[in-house]
Order: structure tokens, then sequence, then C-alpha cells
């Protein structure tokens, strides 16, 4: 499962549970949109549990 995400004005990139090595070279930015996406999917994953 993953979500694209605008992360610089103008660019789209595509994040995944897992992250990219792009992510953690936007630095906090990439950081902070990578655990938005991993926390959202494992809420998600524990909603499906239970």
């Amino acid at each position: 499962m993953s979500e694209s995400k605008e992360i610089l004005p103008g660019k789209k990139v595509e994040i995944t549970k897992d992250g990219s090595l792009g992510l953690l070279a936007l630095g906090d930015v990439g950081l902070r949109a990578w655990r938005e996406v991993r926390n959202k999917i494992t809420k998600e994953k524990s909603y499906e549990e239970e």
C-alpha cells in the first residue's frame, strides 16, 4: 500500500510503508511525510483486525 503526496511544490513522491532513500534525502520533510503515511496504514490495519 502506498500514497502519492506532494512533498515539494510541483513534485509528487510515491510514499510506501517501507520508505525510501529518496525520502531520507529530503530530510525532515520526507521523514514527516513517511511517518504520516506509515501511521495511517498501521491504523487502517488495526481497524481491520478488530
